[in-house]
């Protein structure tokens, strides 16, 4: 460990960190992972139709992008990025790590995962990480087949 941080500090780190966003902001997201064993891949490893785990509850910071409508052709398409700061001990306890294909549910929308990273170094060890800094773009619910439909 370094001479200016200690186990005490990277724990009180922790917990105000968890207080903080838990019990003050309160931003609910739902993460749902690909279920990698019952999706079906073609010979390139890619999926038409992805198979989902059941969504978990996750808090997270959120840092949204304006949303862009676009009007070409068939309509109208809305663009928006989010980026997503999630508690890396909390994804931990849920067993629950966000990857790239994954989406994530917010204000009735849904988010795919296209990148992610963890930058937050406690004392600039990686051991000390606190969050999970996840970028995703606005998907459409219809294609991804998590909602059931309403005949």
């Amino acid at each position: 460990m370094p001479k200016f941080v200690s186990a005490r500090d990277v724990a009180f780190f922790k917990h105000i960190a968890r207080e903080l966003v838990d019990d003050v902001v309160q931003n609910v997201i739902v993460l749902y992972k690909v279920n990698l064993n019952a999706t079906r891949v073609n010979l390139y490893g890619e999926s038409v139709e992805k198979t989902w785990h059941k969504g978990v509850e996750l808090y997270a910071l959120i840092d949204k992008d304006p949303g862009v409508i676009n009007y070409e052709g068939f309509g109208p398409e809305s663009n928006q990025a989010i980026t997503f700061k999630l508690d890396r001990f909390a994804c931990e306890e849920k067993n629950s790590y966000p990857q790239v294909g994954d989406v994530i549910y917010f204000d009735t929308h849904y988010y795919e995962i296209n990148y992610t990273y963890e930058i937050q170094y406690a004392g600039g060890l990686p051991e000390n990480n606190f969050s999970i800094v996840v970028n995703t773009f606005l998907t459409n619910k219809t294609t991804l087949g998590i909602e059931e439909r309403i005949n």
